[in-house]
C-alpha cells in the first residue's frame, strides 16, 4: 500500500477518483501550497527499510533516488531523507559513498549549487563488511580488511571520517573496524592540531550508540585495536548505548519458544567493560522465531517476526565483568508492544510490529527499524 502510494507520488499530478461512470479530476502537483508539497516529496523519500524484499533485491532508496533526478530543488529537498540511515554492507558500498563525497569536495570548490553537507544530515550509518579479512579482526597489526586487492585504490578516509564520526548512531562488523580505527586516527591529529592551547577541547565526534554486527571476536586482540591508543580508548569512554546482535552460525540460532533463556554473546565475556565510563545501556535483539520455522524461507523468502530487545545495565555488565552471565533468565510472555522488567539491570521489550526477516539482512532492518 505504501509502495503504491509513494509510486504514485512521483507523477506530476493527483487523481481524485469520484463514484463509478464520473470523470476523472486531475489535480496539478505544482498547484499545491509549497509547504504540502515539500512534505509530500520528504514522504515520498523516506527508505522503506521495512520491506519485505531484500534489500539488495530491491534498494531501500529506491524513491529517493529517483526523486533526486527530478530537479535540483527536489534533490535538495529529498537528500536529508535519504541521508538519515545509511546503509553500507560491504565496501563496494563504502567505496560509491566515498566517491559521492570525492564528488561534493568538487562541488564545493567549485562553487557549485549541486554542493550538500553531508555530515548535518547523517544520523545513522551502518558498515558491516560480510567480505571482509576474517584474519584482520584478530591481528592487531595485520593488513586493512578495506586495501586487500590491489587492484583498488585505499579509502579516502579523510573524507570518510568526518561524516562516520558525526554519525549518532555508528553501526560496524568486526571485520570492518579497521574503517573506525583509520578515522578516529585521522580526526584526532587534526583535532590536536586545532586545539593546541585548548586544554579540554570537546570531542571530535559525535557518536553515543555503537552497534556491533557480523563475526564476533573470540580473543583479546580485536578490542586492543581500540584500547591501546588514546584516541580509541576516549572513543570507548564516551560512548552512552552498545548494542549488538548475539552472533549466529546457523537459522537455529534464531528460534526460540517464548520463554526461553537469552543466550548472550560470547565476547561479552572479554570486552573491557571499565573502559566504557559513560556506558548507560546495552541492547541485545533476538527475532521471535518459531523453532519449527522452515530454513529455507529464512533464506529465499523471509519470515515475518517480531522482535525482542533486551536491555542490560551498563552496571550489570561493569560490576561483574569478572562472571558476565552466559544468558538470562527468560522472561514471562509478553505480546507485542508489551515491556517486561525482570530487575532494575534487566528488561525485555516486544517491538510493535514484525519485520520480513531474512537470515541474510535481518539485523540490518532491526537497526533501520528500531535502534
Amino acid at each position: 500500500m505504501i509502495q503504491a502510494l509513494k509510486a504514485g507520488l512521483l507523477q506530476t499530478s493527483f487523481a481524485s477518483y469520484l463514484p463509478v461512470m464520473e470523470p476523472i479530476i486531475l489535480f496539478p502537483f505544482t498547484d499545491l501550497p509549497v509547504e504540502l508539497a515539500f512534505m509530500i516529496l520528504e514522504y515520498a523519500a523516506r527508505p522503506t527499510f521495512d520491506q519485505a524484499d531484500l534489500y539488495d533485491a530491491r534498494s531501500p532508496y529506491s524513491s529517493a533516488l529517483a526523486l533526486c533526478r527530478v530537479s535540483k530543488i527536489v534533490r535538495r529537498i529529498v537528500l536529508p531523507e535519504l541521508l538519515h540511515t545509511i546503509l553500507l554492507p560491504d565496501f563496494r558500498h563504502v567505496e560509491k559513498f566515498v566517491h559521492a563525497l570525492r564528488m561534493q569536495k568538487v562541488y564545493k570548490e567549485k562553487g557549485s549549487d549541486l554542493h550538500f553537507e553531508y555530515a548535518p544530515r547523517v544520523h545513522k550509518m551502518w558498515i558491516v563488511s560480510h567480505g571482509g579479512n576474517p584474519a584482520s579482526a584478530h591481528l592487531p597489526h595485520a593488513p586493512r580488511a578495506h586495501a586487500l586487492k590491489p587492484s583498488r585504490s585505499p579509502l579516502d578516509i579523510s573524507l570518510l571520517a568526518p561524516i562516520l564520526l558525526a554519525a549518532p548512531s555508528l553501526a560496524l562488523g568486526w571485520t570492518s573496524l579497521d574503517i573506525l580505527v583509520e578515522c578516529l586516527e585521522h580526526v584526532w591529529k587534526s583535532h590536536a592540531a586545532t586545539h593546541v592551547d585548548n586544554e579540554h577541547p570537546p570531542l571530535p565526534w559525535k557518536t553515543q550508540t555503537l552497534t556491533l554486527s557480523c563475526t564476533p571476536p573470540t580473543t583479546g586482540p580485536q578490542w586492543e585495536r581500540l584500547t591501546d591508543t588514546p584516541q580509541g580508548s576516549t572513543f570507548l569512554g564516551s560512548i552512552s548505548h552498545l548494542s549488538a546482535n548475539p552472533y549466529v552460525c546457523d537459522y537455529k540460532s534464531h528460534t526460540a519458544d517464548l520463554d526461553r533463556d537469552y543466550r548472550l554473546p560470547l565476547w561479552m565475556g572479554i570486552t573491557p567493560w571499565a573502559i566504557f565510563k559513560s556506558l548507560q545501556t546495552v541492547f541485545l535483539s533476538y527475532p521471535r522465531i518459531a523453532s519449527s520455522v522452515d530454513p529455507f524461507a529464512l533464506i529465499f523468502t523471509g519470515i515475518d517476526s517480531y522482535v525482542e530487545l533486551l536491555t542490560l545495565s551498563a552496571s550489570l555488565l561493569r560490576d561483574h565483568c569478572d562472571c558476565i552471565p552466559k544468558e538470562i533468565k527468560g522472561f514471562a510472555k509478553i505480546g507485542p508492544g508489551e515491556e517486561c522488567i525482570q530487575s532494575d539491570d534487566v528488561r525485555l521489550k516486544v517491538s510493535d510490529s514484525r519485520i520480513c526477516w531474512y537470515t541474510r539482512d535481518g539485523w540490518e532492518k532491526v537497526w533501520a527499524c528500531m535502534l
